[in-house]
C-alpha cells in the first residue's frame, strides 16, 4: 500500500509541474497595454518603436516607400507538450501587432490580433 501511495504522490506532484509551466515565445513586449499606449500614429517613429518593443519579427516594405512592421508573441502551456492532454483543447495564445509607417518612419496606423491555439 505504501508503494502505491508513493506513485500517486509523484503523479500528482509530476501533474502540478508539468500544469503550471507555461512557454514564451516572440516579443511579450506587445502584450504590455503601457507599450502598446504609447505608440500613437502621426507622433512615434520607428526608432521609438523599436526601442520600446525592440526588433520585429517581420518587416515588409510597400512599393510606396512604407514600412510593415510585425511583432509576434506566443504563451503555451506544458499541457500541449503533452500528446494526449493536448487533444483535450486550446493550450496557447498567439498575439500579433502590426504597425505601418510612413515613408518619413513615423506610424501610420497599427492593429492587433489574438488566436487562440
Amino acid at each position: 500500500m505504501k508503494a502505491n501511495k508513493g506513485v500517486v504522490a509523484i503523479l500528482l506532484a509530476v501533474t502540478f509541474v508539468v500544469t503550471g509551466c507555461a512557454t514564451n515565445s516572440g516579443n511579450s513586449a506587445i502584450t504590455d497595454p503601457n507599450n502598446i499606449a504609447a505608440i500613437q500614429p502621426g507622433k512615434t517613429t520607428t526608432k521609438e518603436v523599436e526601442s520600446m518593443l525592440g526588433r520585429p519579427s517581420n518587416v515588409e516594405l510597400a512599393e510606396s516607400g512604407e514600412q510593415v512592421w510585425t511583432y509576434q508573441s506566443i504563451q503555451t502551456s506544458a499541457m500541449a507538450s503533452i500528446p494526449f492532454l493536448n487533444m483535450m483543447g486550446r493550450n496557447g495564445t498567439e498575439n500579433t501587432l502590426t504597425i505601418r509607417f510612413t515613408k518619413k518612419g513615423v506610424v501610420k496606423a497599427m492593429g492587433r490580433g489574438q488566436n487562440k491555439l
